[in-house]
């Protein structure tokens, strides 16, 4: 049977949906779109469909996949947009492609995720480029799995934001106790998961981030 990725986004309102929710959103509105989804079997056969790493609840993503089975082929541009015909405000269908047979699955193959937390004009002023990176060391200290989790972090003032390159699954960092984490070391309690995007999904592997969709990889560390 073929296999597609979706790319979507989950923004808004959509964004306090938990995974449970998100998942049965998108279940009900590829049903109304008429998608050829394949089922398991048994008594009680579900679509065979599987997701990215959950978001948390409050966390808005803008670039999540997730895999679907179909009993035959489609045409994704059409498909597409009877899906967005279906889906709620703040859930976007960005792309849909068919995978190659063998391709890895989402579950194996997403292994970072890119995270930009919002700051106030009260937190830069501060904190110094230098204390960030004082603050970053300290939290490494604190928490050893920040050392093999954390894989890169950079703040912009100009645009009011700190991104944060993460470890996903039993090797990362859950982006609650890193705010936790931000919160006791800056000294505040405004860092809610309300003010976290994540922005991308990559596969990272000897120095290497490749994108779920398209395939485009680059070094870690570059644009």
């Amino acid at each position: 049977m073929p296999r597609y990725r979706l790319k979507y986004i989950k923004k808004d309102t959509a964004r306090y949906l938990s995974h449970r929710e998100l998942m049965t959103t998108l279940q009900r509105a590829m049903k109304r779109a008429s998608f050829p989804l394949t089922y398991t079997r048994g008594h009680h056969p579900r679509p065979k469909l599987s997701y990215g790493p959950p978001l948390g609840v409050g966390v808005a993503g803008l670039s999540e996949y997730m895999d679907l089975e179909l009993d035959g082929e489609i045409s994704t541009q059409e498909y597409l947009q009877l899906l967005n015909d279906q889906l709620p405000p703040g859930i976007i269908a960005q792309d849909l492609v068919k995978l190659d047979p063998g391709e890895m699955g989402l579950g194996k193959f997403i292994n970072c995720a890119c995270y930009r937390i919002e700051l106030d004009s009260a937190i830069f002023s501060s904190i110094s480029t230098i204390s960030w990176e004082q603050l970053f060391i300290k939290l490494e200290e604190e928490h050893p799995s920040f050392k093999e989790g954390l894989l890169k972090w950079c703040v912009d003032p100009a645009e009011g934001y700190l991104e944060v390159l993460m470890r996903v699954g039993q090797e990362g960092v859950s982006v609650r106790t890193l705010l936790e984490a931000l919160n006791k070391g800056i000294g505040t309690t405004v860092l809610l998961p309300t003010l976290v995007t994540r922005t991308a999904l990559f596969h990272l592997e000897k120095g290497l981030i490749t994108d779920p969709l398209i395939k485009n990889t680059h070094l870690l560390g570059e644009k």
